[in-house]
Parts: C-alpha cells; structure tokens; sequence
C-alpha cells in the first residue's frame, strides 16, 4: 500500500452490493467489509457504545482523506474476518435507530457518488427495509436536474401507501 491521502469510495462501499431486505442494522454492516468499515470508522465510542473503537474518526468522510494513516492502515490491512471477530470479541452492538441508521449511510453514498440514487420501502409493521438504487439516468447528470429528480424520488416515496 502507497502513502494513501485519501481513500477510495469503493473502500467503503461496494457498487455490485445486494441491498435487498434488512431486518436490522447490525446485519446490515455485518453485510460485509466495505459497511463494516463504515460503521467502525463513523461509530463514536460513547460510554459502553462501541468502547474501544480504534479506528473511529480516522478518516474525514467528507472529503475521504486519511486523518491517522496508522490508525487507517490498521483497518485496511484488517480482513472482513478479522473486524467481525474484534465486533465479537468486544461485544459491540448498535441495534437501535435500525433504519436511520442504514438510510444514513445510504444518504452518505449519494453524497460521494452522484451516480448512485437509491429508495427505500420500509414493511407495514417495520420488521424490515427494502432498499433499492439504480444510476442516476445521464440526462440528470447537471447538479440541478440532479437535485430535481433526486426530490422527485423523495416525493414519490412519501406518497407510496
């Protein structure tokens, strides 16, 4: 690995991903390595919550550069195997806000990838979250076309039964 500045997006998010149903976010970033990455470098240890997260804030996510390349080459070199058995081991849980949670990321996705648009259907009782996400068609590839068909989606899921 080079002296990495910034980080992929494909290091946090895995465009053949298969969104289907999510009954609750602990599965959902156990899905695999790339939202797993997420969670552990966006997850904030606060009291018993994700204690001993190491690799917490070690990147800016907004820009995805590398805030503590020690800390971040840790978590890179770290296999899927690896990060499931420390979430294990430490007893790491962060079923709550199941949906949020999971649309949060999704929501972060989109901020990275103007090509990637998503939507989600939550079952009538709330027992799981079916996502959906598709490429943004090309004629809204100009930011306020984007913009405009991205609150068309939005509209379009309020109205849904």
């Amino acid at each position: 690995m080079s002296n990495i500045k910034k980080v992929p997006l494909s290091f946090f998010y895995n465009k053949k991903d298969d969104w289907g149903y999510n009954y609750n976010n602990q599965d959902f970033f156990q899905y695999n390595v790339e939202r797993l990455r997420y969670l552990l470098v966006t997850a904030e240890p606060q009291g018993d919550y994700m204690k001993g997260n190491p690799f917490y804030n070690c990147v800016d996510m907004k820009t995805l550069k590398v805030k503590d390349k020690v800390v971040f080459y840790k978590l890179a070199l770290s296999t899927f195997d690896d990060l499931l058995k420390m979430v294990e081991e430490k007893k790491w849980e962060w079923i709550g806000e199941d949906f949020i949670h999971m649309e949060e990321y999704l929501s972060w996705i989109c901020e990275q990838d103007n090509n990637f648009v998503y939507s989600v259907f939550p079952s009538e009782e709330d027992e799981y979250l079916k996502i959906n996400n598709w490429a943004l068609p090309k004629e809204y590839k100009e930011p306020k076309l984007r913009t405009a068909y991205l609150d068309g989606i939005l509209a379009g899921e309020r109205m849904a039964p």
